[in-house]
């Protein structure tokens, strides 16, 4: 598949940020993008949305992984796809669950399994 370069939206300013939290005594992380760079933005993901309105958004700490400037909309994604599977890799040191779906996630899973533990 081949795109059409000419018409890339470019980004001004973007971040690739990591949140991290602690429920019940497991370790999370969730990787994102945020075109904004708005500190207090926690990602669009349903857990984290859900987390946030349970326990508000005192348990996220977020870390900035890498800041950008002028990145095309195309190579942010990839970016953040890079940082989402070197995440997944670091789980399976059992330190962390990663919450960021990525598709290879089944739908008869059960329990922690679709996090791929």
């Amino acid at each position: 598949m081949e795109y059409d370069l000419s018409k890339t939206k470019y980004i001004e300013k973007a971040e690739i940020y990591k949140i991290s939290f602690q429920i019940e005594g497991n370790n999370f992380i969730y990787i994102g993008l945020d075109t904004k760079c708005d500190r207090e933005y926690y990602g669009t993901s349903l857990i984290m949305y859900h987390y946030k309105r349970i326990y508000g958004k005192r348990i996220f700490k977020k870390e900035i992984l890498e800041s950008l400037s002028n990145i095309s909309y195309v190579n942010l994604c990839s970016l953040e796809q890079q940082y989402i599977k070197q995440s997944k890799k670091e789980q399976k040191k059992g330190k962390f669950f990663s919450v960021n779906y990525t598709g290879e996630n089944k739908s008869n899973a059960t329990s922690w399994q679709w996090m791929d533990v």
